[in-house]
């Protein structure tokens, strides 16, 4: 299953965000939430989690990658749904992502993503075309 479309929710002010109904039923009961190397936040599946993970654990034991293993996990987070189908993002992923009330959630395949909308919109703007990146597409 991949995470398709673009959703415009809010933050509420206990810092809990609302996920779409198609995206809830693939979640299942507990995900995670993580830094993106963009200004937003990556949500897994527990499933879509491990695989990441995996291939985190994998890397070298160097110092420098310990301090990107112990950067990586220790600021990824589990949740789990409410009745209402909502979420809370702890304070430290919500000053990473400058998330303040009008959010974006966008999906991008295996993973969907939690911006602040004004970020999104700046982001979005920069986005290039397939033949601008020299990929193919096959439509």
């Amino acid at each position: 299953m991949d995470f398709l479309g673009v959703y415009n929710h809010s933050l509420d002010a206990k810092n809990r965000i609302f996920i779409p109904s198609k995206y809830r039923e693939y979640l299942g009961g507990t995900f995670v939430v993580c830094k993106a190397p963009d200004e937003c936040l990556y949500i897994y599946s527990q499933e879509e989690w491990e695989k990441v993970a995996a291939q985190v654990k994998a890397l070298p034991g160097t110092a420098e990658y310990r301090r990107y293993k112990r950067n990586f996990f220790g600021n990824a987070d589990i949740v789990e749904l409410d009745k209402q189908g909502r979420f809370t993002i702890k304070a430290e992923l919500i000053e990473y992502a400058h998330l303040e009330k009008d959010i974006v959630i966008a999906g991008s395949g295996n993973k969907f993503e939690v911006w602040d909308s004004a970020t999104y919109e700046r982001d979005t703007y920069k986005t290039r075309d397939a033949d601008d990146l020299d990929i193919e597409v096959i439509f």
